[in-house]
């Protein structure tokens, strides 16, 4: 896999909930070593350095940079296979970014909207209630 560099990309140190040397990031509370891009870059947290969107994995088009896009792709596992976690980054995904991803056939989750088979929305139910603390709220 061709791994791509984020560059000035930031996305993830501003949108997903994780710990940062004592700080707890999330979308209202970014990461204090933002500085058009990572200024820890090579000393960040062994979880940041664990952490690829699909674009940095290199298996999004280039078109679909995050920070042109306004959102992060990311790749979870279930039961019966793959999901995406589409997080919108202050703007709503477009339709040209949701075609490309349902090329993939696997379900989706945009902003707590799923599309998949029912199986998978009982499946995300499940993780929710696990992984809550790192989610923002579900509404039925």
């Amino acid at each position: 896999m061709d791994f791509r560099e984020c560059g000035e990309c930031d996305l993830c140190c501003r949108w997903l909930s994780h710990e940062v040397y004592g700080q707890q990031v999330s979308p209202t509370n970014p990461c204090r070593f933002i500085k058009n891009g990572c200024s820890i870059h090579p000393n960040r947290p062994a979880h940041c350095k664990r952490y690829f969107c699909m674009w940095a994995q290199g298996v999004l088009p280039e078109w679909m940079y995050p920070k042109d896009i306004g959102a992060m792709v990311s790749v979870k596992k279930w039961p019966h296979g793959q999901w995406l976690e589409v997080v919108e980054c202050g703007v709503e995904v477009i339709d040209e970014v949701m075609m490309e991803l349902l090329k993939f056939k696997v379900p989706i989750v945009v902003n707590n909207k799923l599309i998949g088979p029912p199986e998978f929305t009982e499946f995300y139910k499940n993780y929710v209630k696990t992984y809550s603390n790192l989610l923002p709220p579900i509404s039925n």
